[in-house]
């Protein structure tokens, strides 16, 4: 499998990924990694609905897919991760895969949330997350669509991580 972008937006499949992202990159296959989701049968459908026609859809949880990932599954193809957060990345990499790139999308204000970037806010838990990635090499940027420029956050990440 080419994981060609992995991509945090809590909205999962919307308009920027449908109509941007998919195409842009030539996506087929959009992988979404959530643990509610992927046992949420009205939630998966709303999902495939959402998806591009020329897209296949999988939904997995963290440990299914930090299990399917690691053995190649849709090798040759063309495959865009989805995580409504960075935990689920935690835990694949702790169970052995990594992702080398990390681009956030959107996450949405709620409560006791930071900005991390323009749309992209951050309860604690979520910042540990990328903190965790980043001090395992992953690159994190903020990046909205395909041709937007990419914000390496990992300076902001330190920072509020050390409450500045």
């Amino acid at each position: 499998m080419a994981i060609t972008e992995v991509r945090i937006d809590d909205r999962l499949i919307h308009g920027q990924v449908s109509t941007l992202w998919v195409p842009n990159l030539q996506i087929e296959r959009l992988l979404i990694i959530d643990d509610k989701v992927a046992i949420d049968e009205d939630r998966k459908n709303v999902l495939k609905f959402a998806t591009p026609p020329q897209c296949k859809l999988s939904v997995f949880d963290a440990i299914k897919a930090a299990e399917k990932l690691s053995r190649n599954i849709d090798a040759g193809t063309k495959v865009m991760i989805v995580c409504a957060s960075p935990e689920p990345l935690v835990t694949m990499s702790n169970l052995g895969y990594t992702v080398p790139r990390i681009t956030v999308g959107n996450l949405s204000r709620r409560e006791h949330t930071q900005v991390l970037a323009q749309t992209a806010y951050v309860t604690k838990p979520e910042l540990e997350a990328f903190a965790t990635l980043v001090s395992q090499g992953a690159e994190v940027a903020f990046q909205p669509t395909p041709t937007s420029h990419r914000e390496n956050l990992a300076v902001e990440i330190q920072k509020l991580q050390e409450g500045r």
